[in-house]
């Protein structure tokens, strides 16, 4: 057994604790400038966007004007490590991915840090073991700096330490890992296909439950007329001649066809009051006495999250008038273009709150089931009506009360929205429940993948075997190749300098390469 430097673990016989640099070759990449605009020696450009953890993305590969000597100096080679250095987020720092020269004469910028495996170490058994969560979190260790920024650089690179395994153990390593992560990556994709079909079959009940095919037919012939009429007398004695609930019928574009029975409604005409929230400056200190202010973050997928939640005090004036009711419908009147027009209902097991000024308060009459209005304002039907009224102003979207009255709503009797409902509440909460079996399948994959990749690396997923050559050997191998490549060679006199192989005359003298920055990510240009 051999022990690490500072006494993390015990390695098995014949594994061996190294430096990065002791193993491979870390060099930096190539500085995006203004004279580096590709115009006659160019060449392929992998940025950070091409780089995945495990994968690359060489769908969109930019191009790089480069200079004499340069091509051999940074061409990239089948089995080059690339490593993100980091932007300052400590998720993205060290993620990396093996090149195995997809695209000829591809070269990298300085973004990325090359780490060339020597022929000691295995580039797949490198590029598993860099991705696994050891390396990540010492990846995290050496990349923070005291201005609180991740980032990598070489020399921080050289210092990472890892437990090298003899050649041949190193590819019975990948092999045993390459046959378990294949099954985990089929085990995800079919949960990914299963989300698809959940969200999917959301889509189609939600269709389902606005044609009426959600409820069965029992042969009693029912209309929404006694409903609407009983509403028309509730809206007119509680919102007088307001201009929004004079309106009953939508336009016509929206009146298509519907269960027999069933009216075609204007929200405002469903509604006794609609109002703008406060506008008052809320603090995120909760005070003694202190009101719960909701906004338009805090309406997701049709539901209203209690999160980063903001307090007016008490006795503002605003309180009162805004103070939320159980049923009310709160929509989102000024947001992205994909997110303004979202609703969702407020109930009372919410606790006492009050609503903001990019919020519209509808309350429905007696009879209107605000769920049923909620989920046909989130409907791809609402979403359209959306998209038809909005406005662009400085970059948001909005839509304002007047253009929400007129939002067409279908109204079924009263009857029917609640058996309809219940049926559709029925669903939500089977998909729901496919929803937590998912996602907690997805957290045992990856708890499953970072087990394998510890024991892998720990030397405990394979067999060792007692005819490897030691690691220590390996070791040994890459230092004497090492000095005898660092010995001066003689050359022959009048020997022609290397030019760029795509090109007969160089542009210009070649700048100095540019090492991966240390602290502070540079200013770029695009290319």
């Amino acid at each position: 057994m051999s022990v690490s430097v500072d006494g993390e673990r015990e390695l098995p016989a014949g594994w061996a604790w190294v430096k990065l640099d002791q193993v491979c070759d870390v060099t930096g990449g190539i500085q995006k400038q203004a004279k580096r605009r590709p115009v006659k020696n160019k060449f392929p450009f992998l940025r950070v966007a091409n780089v995945g953890r495990g994968r690359l993305d060489l769908g969109d590969v930019h191009e790089v004007e480069l200079f004499e000597g340069e091509l051999d100096r940074f061409r990239l080679k089948d089995g080059d490590l690339l490593v993100v250095e980091g932007n300052g987020s400590p998720d993205q720092v060290g993620r990396a991915a093996t090149w195995h020269g997809a695209i000829k004469d591809a070269v990298h910028q300085n973004h990325l840090i090359k780490v060339r495996p020597t022929s000691v170490i295995d580039p797949k058994f490198l590029e598993l073991l860099w991705n696994s969560p050891d390396i990540a979190s010492q990846l995290l260790r050496v990349a923070q700096s005291t201005s609180g920024l991740y980032t990598l650089s070489t020399s921080k690179l050289n210092r990472v330490e890892f437990a090298l395994p003899p050649l041949a153990e190193q590819r019975r390593i990948v092999d045993a890992l390459e046959e378990q992560l294949s099954r985990l990556d089929v085990a995800i994709i079919s949960l990914g296909s299963s989300a698809v079909r959940g969200a999917n079959l959301r889509k189609a009940l939600v269709a389902r439950a606005f044609s009426g095919a959600l409820l069965p037919d029992d042969g009693g012939a029912r209309t929404a007329r006694p409903l609407l009429e009983r509403v028309d007398s509730q809206v007119s004695a509680q919102a007088g001649k307001k201009r929004w609930s004079q309106e009953r019928a939508p336009a016509q574009e929206w009146r298509q066809g519907l269960p027999e029975g069933w009216e075609w409604r204007t929200l405002g005409s469903l509604s006794v009051l609609i109002q703008y929230g406060t506008s008052a400056k809320a603090e995120a200190a909760a005070v003694d006495g202190a009101v719960p202010v909701i906004r338009m973050g805090n309406i997701q997928s049709g539901s209203i999250v209690m999160d980063s939640i903001k307090y007016l005090p008490g006795d503002h004036p605003d309180i009162d008038p805004m103070r939320l009711q159980d049923g009310d419908l709160l929509f989102n009147r000024t947001n992205s273009a994909e997110l303004v027009g979202k609703s969702a209902v407020y109930r009372d097991v919410l606790g006492e709150a009050a609503f903001a000024s990019y919020l519209i308060r509808c309350r429905l009459a007696d009879g209107i089931d605000p769920d049923w209005v909620n989920a046909y304002v989130n409907s791809p039907g609402g979403r359209k009506y959306i998209r038809s009224v909005l406005s662009q102003q400085v970059g948001q979207a909005n839509v304002n009360s007047a253009k929400l009255a007129m939002f067409p709503i279908p109204v079924p009797p009263a009857e029917e929205q609640a058996r309809i409902m219940e049926n559709l509440r029925e669903w939500y909460r089977l998909l729901e429940h496919s929803d937590k079996g998912r996602e907690s399948a997805k957290l045992r994959a990856t708890g499953l993948r970072e087990s394998l990749l510890r024991a892998a690396f720990a030397g405990t997923l394979t067999q060792q075997s007692p005819d490897d050559a030691p690691a220590a050997d390996l070791l040994d191998r890459i230092a004497a190749e090492r000095a005898a490549e660092a010995k001066p060679k003689r050359t022959r006199s009048g020997t022609h300098r290397r030019t760029v192989e795509a090109s007969a005359a160089a542009p210009g003298p070649a700048p100095e390469p540019t090492p991966a920055p240390a602290l502070a990510v540079q200013q770029e240009f695009d290319l």
